[in-house]
């Protein structure tokens, strides 16, 4: 004759209900996981930007420290691409006295008016 086996407690696999409540769990848990990775992009991005204007800046500087010319008062302005990115700078030549003049540079994006780089340098006039 046949006979019923008794029910085990232990069954194994996951119940509907339970895969369920893991799944769900699971994207709760994955929103917050998203905005992190979006904001690591981001800055990522916007680190980018400032470091390529830093070197725009950079270049700009060590052109006008570099120049046998003698230094003019006055602001130059210009464009340089850096990784196929257009920046615009402004460099300003001040006398301080003590035969030094002072660089300034600023640089942004084209076609932006935020600053994202400024650098200062003094260049000692060459002597007569």
């Amino acid at each position: 004759m046949f006979r019923a086996r008794p029910r085990s407690h232990r069954q194994s696999g996951f119940s509907l209900i339970e895969t369920v409540a893991a799944v769900g769990i699971l994207g709760v848990a994955a929103v917050p996981l998203m905005q992190i990775a979006t904001g690591a992009t981001r800055n990522t991005a916007h680190l980018e930007n400032r470091m390529l204007a830093r070197t725009v800046a950079e270049n700009v500087l060590a052109r006008a420290v570099a120049d046998p010319e003698p230094v003019t008062d006055g602001q130059y302005a210009g464009q340089e691409v850096q990784l196929g990115r257009a920046y615009d700078w402004t460099l300003v030549s001040i006398p301080t006295g003590a035969s030094l003049h002072r660089f300034e540079v600023s640089v942004t994006r084209a076609g932006d008016e935020q600053v994202v780089a400024r650098l200062t340098t003094l260049k000692a006039e060459p002597l007569p």
